[in-house]
Parts: structure tokens; sequence; C-alpha cells
């Protein structure tokens, strides 16, 4: 699978510690059988075709729960990626990947059921994003296609996002995609 965000195609796979996430980094096996370091694959329209960002991960933020790393950046020419690792315990953790444009975050909603603890990670890189990123806005999106999307809708919209009506231009143009929105307020410290 691949998302497009204007000119910019970042390709899609499965995240190797929870099958339920859906990651636009990908994981390859290293040489010792661990998984490799991400390296996201960028492909700009008109550009060179398809490149490997070959920087590592950075890591940003590390607690007894959640890990965040970016990959990817204006500095690499593309959008940042940032990658937000959940443990929910010694077994399972809760993965989301999303893509940084601008003061814009775009955050996929996997296929298929929710993982359990889904939700505590969302939440968690909710919170990061608002206190830690200059992020003005937070946009999940879904295929249109799903049978629980109405489920999805009310669910988000009861957390406080909004639906984006089709065709506004700060989305991509994609009809068969629902995109939904929840703006951020600027944090206390910026205030101060």
């Amino acid at each position: 699978k691949v998302i497009f965000h204007g000119n910019i195609a970042l390709h899609v796979s499965s995240c190797v510690v929870v099958a339920c996430c859906r990651a636009p980094v990908p994981r390859v096996r290293g040489l010792c059988g661990a998984p490799d370091a991400p390296h996201p694959q960028l492909k700009i329209p008109g550009g060179r075709g398809t490149v490997r960002d070959h920087s590592l991960g950075v890591l940003l933020h590390k607690d007894t729960r959640l890990t965040v790393t970016q990959a990817g950046g204006p500095a690499s020419g593309g959008p940042a990626v940032f990658h937000f690792h959940y443990q929910l315990s010694e077994q399972h953790a809760s993965c989301w990947d999303t893509i940084l444009r601008g003061e814009r975050l775009f955050i996929q909603i996997p296929p298929g059921q929710p993982a359990e603890g889904s939700k505590e990670g969302l939440t968690a890189l909710l919170e990061f994003t608002e206190e830690k990123l200059k992020v003005g806005c937070v946009f999940l999106w879904f295929h249109k296609s799903r049978a629980d999307r109405l489920a999805i809708i009310r669910t988000f919209h009861y957390m406080g996002f909004e639906m984006v009506k089709p065709g506004d231009p700060v989305v991509p143009a994609r009809p068969d995609l629902v995109f939904m929105a929840y703006p951020l307020e600027a944090s206390s410290s910026d205030e101060e």
C-alpha cells in the first residue's frame, strides 16, 4: 500500500512488533535476525525515483511505556515520519506511524479490528504531540469501505475529532478515504 500526500508517496507495510499496526516505516531483518533500523522509502514524482533515506531514526523520547523516534524530515527533503511505540505489556504493544507535513500530523487507522490497548497508545501519541511537537492539527484517516466506519467516526468524534469535508485542500484529494481532524491548542509553556 502507498500513502499519498501532496507530491509524496510513502510505502506502508506491517509493523514487526504487533500485527495490528500499519507502518509507513518498513522494518527488515538485520544480519543478526533482529529488525534493522527503519529506512523510510520516499518517492517524489518527477524526482529521481525511489530512494532510501539512509539516516537512522532519531530517538526523541523514551519512558517506561512510550518510545518516539523520527526518520526523515526537512533536512532529508521529505516529511518527518514519527514512530510511536506504546508498550502495553511484555508481549503487547501499540504502534502508530505518522507523517508530519508542516504543522499537520497524519495518522492512519490500521485496517481490521483495533488492537487491545490501541486507544491507550493513541492517547499517549496525542499527548506527546500536543506537548512536544509544534503541530497545529492532527488528522486521522481510514478507508471509506470499512465495515466499522460509523463506529470509528463516533469514537473519534467523542474524543474531539471532527469530520473533514471531501475536497478540503488541507488533506489529500482521495475520495476513497475519510479524514478527521483534531486541532491542537498552543501549549501553556509557549504562552509564558
